[in-house]
């Protein structure tokens, strides 16, 4: 979800459905340890906690990182050991630690003394020929025995030679039942799944079985979806019309604009807020106009302010 979930779509998110858990994208520890321009602040600045995904092997950075996080905002650090893609396999994290549990329960260990912040780890079902029950069996019980006891489970294995991230998400078979298993076996530690999860009906499926459930590419391809969850599984808060959400993102983006931010980095995340709607292809032209900067931001600001007005008694 790296270029994605960040936190201008976390604001768009919030909006949507006030009550579902976010995460930022996946951060190195030593991105974490050694910048110099405060990058946790701006990452998560007046904003509500969320989870940090954070990626490393080195048990002194990776106790730095947690008690550098500690200070702001954040409310569980997980650690991504399911990224496949080779930048990430350079630096010896994501994917290539499963291989590695001893490493990733000394991060557990080391950071659990650290701080106090929930630590969850998210990882996949195997990687390469590595793929069978007794091996995922081994990794969750090694890393829960050092003290971890949230695990979100991608129901696919890793592939890390040859494909790309891409690919990645769609080769390797989807095995949901191996996650079911997992949490027959560790009855007592919180079990999410994650991969292909596209509707209300398959997230009650997993529900029977496992504890969570953790929406990916789906989440910001079909916006809309957020509220469907918002509405099925926290009936009692009322949604926010369209109409709101746009205008709130409105007012979001001029604070933005105003501290130099590309008022790009926010419309983009709000292509899809009016998918099927009526007027959805002029909506989406434009908020392109500005991809190469062939408006002012405050022009863009307005006229999508006169868009939306137009339409209010549509935008429920």
């Amino acid at each position: 979800m790296m270029g994605h979930t960040d936190r201008h779509f976390r604001f768009m998110a919030n909006l949507l459905a006030k009550d579902i858990k976010l995460y930022t994208p996946m951060i190195h520890a030593d991105t974490i340890v050694f910048s110099e321009n405060q990058l946790l602040e701006t990452e998560n600045i007046n904003q509500k906690d969320v989870g940090i995904q954070i990626a490393g092997n080195n048990t002194e950075i990776m106790a730095k990182a947690a008690s550098i996080i500690s200070n702001y905002n954040y409310d569980e650090i997980n650690i991504n050991i399911g990224c496949p893609s080779e930048r990430v396999q350079n630096c010896e994290v994501g994917a290539a630690l499963m291989s590695k549990p001893s490493i990733v329960a000394d991060c557990i260990k080391v950071m659990s003394k650290e701080v106090d912040i929930p630590l969850s780890i998210k990882t996949r079902i195997g990687i390469d020929d590595q793929d069978d029950y007794e091996f995922l069996f081994r990794f969750i019980d090694k890393t829960a025995n050092a003290g971890c006891n949230h695990f979100i489970i991608h129901a696919r294995k890793a592939l890390l030679q040859g494909v790309s991230p891409k690919d990645n998400r769609r080769i390797p078979p989807i095995d949901y039942e191996r996650v079911y298993r997992l949490k027959k076996d560790f009855a007592e530690l919180f079990i999410e799944i994650n991969g292909e999860i596209n509707s209300i009906e398959e997230i009650e499926t997993h529900f029977k079985f496992v504890d969570g459930a953790m929406i990916g590419r789906h989440a910001f391809k079909n916006s809309s979806f957020l509220q469907d969850i918002q509405e099925h599984f926290y009936s009692d808060k009322k949604l926010l019309s369209k109409y709101e959400i746009i205008n709130a993102m409105l007012i979001y983006a001029k604070e933005q604009t105003d501290q130099g931010i590309s008022i790009h980095l926010i419309t983009r995340h709000m292509n899809q807020l009016l998918k099927g709607s009526n007027g959805a292809r002029k909506w989406r032209n434009i908020l392109g106009s500005n991809q190469h900067k062939s408006i002012d931001s405050y022009d863009l600001i307005q006229e999508i302010k006169d868009f939306i007005r137009d339409r209010k008694e549509e935008l429920v």
